[in-house]
């Protein structure tokens, strides 16, 4: 009895202790494969506090908008609602209250502040979206250096409106600024304040909106024209100065999921990619399953702001949507996702700024008037050690800590990427090859398998040399042993033409003819007489085969398929569908034009065409497993392939329904033509036996409910 009240009791405990872990972290923690699906991970930041502003000496914040931290530990808040800005220390002490500055000796009054920015100097950058200033002073003295206002200039045109919302500057000095209402892109001012033009302009998504708006207008009258509604580049929301020179800067209302952050370098280009070129998709990757939890409704994240790390190695961004922070490195991996929208602690209600002081995570909540202050947790500091001591040339000690990352963490893609980095600084090429492919990292094991291929061949040269030089000794004492036996020459290709015709596949088949002299080999099938169907069969049989390998079998460095997801019906629809509906979309076009091709020729041209492809998809699949990604020679050979059963389709389309060349190409326009109507036709039918059937079980649950 005593052990059984010792078992229930440690039960409760452990019940307890799980509901307290729970209750310290509010929200979800994942990361994503390289299938863009989410996977488990360990929590990478902790609530260490929340601070609002009731709390402090300087009373309740009201509407505050930004929040950032200096070199030397001090927090600012911009407290726009009571037009102040407030100085705190790091344990949120209150410092100063600043008012107003001082403008030639007289008062300046600080009216709804809405963006901060301190520079290396000391310097304060304010934006006043109210005021419809910017202001550049000196955090100690207050006083100002800089102030632009009435801001006039050919480029912006006679009905802008200057509403600075957010403010930054670069290392070199220029200032930056987020004018609310501006779709251009930011506002790019000297050191002085002169208006030097517009800085990362967004461009218009090409979407079918935009496509089906773009054409509308061109049949419209002006009258129409001028009362539709225009289609606008993407606003950006903040920005962010970073120590590397880069502008690094969040966006809103993005129709597509990548993009939502960007890295401008001096000219305004987004610089931002990950690893081989790819777009980053800073925010989740799953949408659909990610409701706001207020609307339930699946929302695109929207950015609010974005701060980098001193090393610029990790980038932090919230999204307003879903409350959510995410952490990425340069190269744009998931490091941690916290927070999310609520009433707990770590939770939100409308976050609006970040910023980082001694590791943590400061985040401002304008709809909670609070700050919640953020602690990495131990798996996060171990992903920053192991960063940094890559950066610092100590790649055996950071291989040591991404494997501890790894015992942590089995998903976590970057670190199997980070080890194998590691092991290719220390010449341990096999290995890397390994941790690549289990971090998704391709252009880096491109790199590895460059070298690892170098030193096969080298290795194996003298051997592929000497069994060349003993296959050719060996032929040539097969050739003399023949001919001691009575073999002549010319006797070995009669004997397998004797083969040939015994399996009825005769040495003058029409097959060769059709892939090397088209017109002959067409002919043949269309005068010739009965052709058999058994070869077409094999070639489509062969062609199914090769889609199928080109799915699985493709090279790592060249295959985004997930073989897990494979599916044999979807294949074989892509396949034997597509060139079915081509042969029945021909026939059908050949009785509609009085053609003079018969179904069984159309058959046979169609599979005979299909051959120089398959025999393309093939090798070049085959190629791919040995071929780095600077090297296009498998797509070269599939294109090839491509080319030459085209060629051959479009010789038997001439001759097979007795076509001059122009005539042929439009007959094959009307084929396709006929294969979208019969493919609609059928998707219909699917659809309405699909909503017949929908109407049935409708019925035959209304009827036993009734009975």
């Amino acid at each position: 009895m005593r052990k059984l009240i010792k078992v229930v009791i440690l039960s409760l405990l452990l019940v307890s202790f799980a509901a307290a872990a729970l209750a310290d972290v509010p929200y979800a923690s994942y990361s994503y494969d390289e299938w863009d699906r989410s996977v488990s991970a360990p929590v990478g930041y902790t609530v260490e506090k929340t601070v609002y502003g009731a709390m402090t000496s300087s009373g309740a914040w009201k509407e505050a908008q930004d929040l950032i931290t200096t070199a030397d530990g001090r927090i600012l808040v911009a407290d726009t609602g009571n037009n102040r800005i407030l100085e705190y220390d790091a344990s949120f002490n209150l410092l100063r209250t600043i008012t107003e500055f001082q403008r030639n000796g007289q008062p300046m009054a600080v009216t709804g502040p809405t963006g901060l920015h301190v520079d290396a100097d000391g310097k304060l950058y304010v934006a006043m979206s109210s005021a419809a200033q910017a202001v550049i002073a000196d955090l100690q003295t207050l006083e100002t250096t800089l102030v632009i206002e009435n801001l006039e200039h050919a480029l912006l045109g006679s009905d802008f409106k200057f509403v600075p919302a957010k403010i930054g500057a670069d290392n070199a000095g220029r200032i930056y600024i987020l004018s609310t209402g501006c779709f251009s892109g930011l506002l790019q001012f000297s050191p002085q304040g002169e208006f030097m033009g517009y800085y990362g302009s967004n461009k218009v998504a090409v979407t079918a909106e935009v496509i089906f708006q773009y054409y509308w207008k061109s049949i419209m009258t002006d009258e129409q024209r001028a009362n539709m509604t225009s289609i606008l580049p993407v606003e950006y929301s903040n920005l962010h100065c970073a120590p590397d020179g880069f502008v690094y800067a969040s966006t809103v209302g993005t129709e597509t999921p990548v993009n939502q952050i960007k890295r401008l370098n001096p000219l305004g280009n987004n610089t931002y990619f990950a690893r081989g070129g790819k777009e980053v998709n800073f925010g989740d990757e799953e949408l659909a399953s990610v409701k706001n939890v207020s609307t339930m409704v699946t929302l695109l994240p929207t950015f609010v702001d974005v701060v980098t790390t001193e090393d610029c190695e990790f980038i932090y961004a919230v999204d307003r949507a879903y409350g959510r922070i995410f952490e990425r490195d340069r190269n744009g991996n998931l490091i941690s996702v916290f927070g999310a929208l609520g009433n707990q602690e770590g939770t939100f209600k409308q976050p609006s700024a970040i910023a980082l002081l001694n590791g943590d995570v400061l985040v401002l909540d304008t709809g909670k008037s609070s700050v919640t202050v953020f602690e990495p947790s131990e798996y996060a500091a171990l992903v920053h050690e192991a960063v940094q001591q890559y950066n610092a040339g100590e790649y055996a000690a950071s291989r040591d800590v991404w494997l501890e990352v790894l015992r942590r963490n089995t998903n976590a893609t970057q670190a199997y990427a980070g080890v194998g980095r590691a092991l290719l600084k220390e010449n341990r090429y096999d290995e890397a090859l390994e941790y690549f492919k289990l971090g998704d990292s391709r252009e880096e094991y491109s790199q590895a398998y460059r070298i690892v291929r170098l030193n096969v061949i080298r290795d194996n040269v003298p051997w592929v040399v000497c069994a060349v030089v003993v296959a050719v000794i060996l032929f040539k004492l097969l050739g003399l042993l023949l001919r001691k036996l009575g073999w002549k020459k010319g006797m070995i290709a009669d004997f397998g033409g004797r083969l040939l015709d015994k399996v009825h596949l005769s040495r003058n088949t029409v097959f060769p003819k059709v892939l090397f002299h088209p017109f002959d080999g067409f002919n043949q099938i269309r005068f010739g007489g009965s052709v058999a169907l058994w070869p077409s069969v094999i070639i489509l049989v062969l062609y199914v085969i090769a889609t199928i390998y080109q799915f699985v079998g493709t090279g790592y460095l060249f295959n985004q398929n997930n073989i897990a997801d494979i599916n044999l019906w979807l294949l074989l629809a892509k396949s034997l569908g597509v060139v079915a509906l081509f042969i029945v979309a021909q026939w059908s076009m050949a009785i509609l034009t009085n053609g003079s091709g018969r179904f069984k020729d159309i058959i046979v041209t169609a599979c005979y065409s299909l051959a120089p492809y398959t025999v393309g998809l093939l090798v070049g699949t085959w190629l791919s497993n040995f071929i780095i990604m600077d090297e296009m020679y498998a797509e070269y050979i599939i294109l090839i392939g491509l080319a030459w059963s085209a060629m051959l389709l479009l010789i038997g389309t001439m001759v097979i329904h007795e076509l001059p060349f122009a005539r042929a190409l439009g007959f094959l326009a009307l084929t396709v033509a006929a294969m979208a109507v019969i493919l609609f036709v059928l998707v219909l039918f699917y659809t309405l036996l699909m909503q017949l059937r929908t109407f049935g079980y409708t019925l035959y649950v209304e009827l036993v409910f009734r009975m």
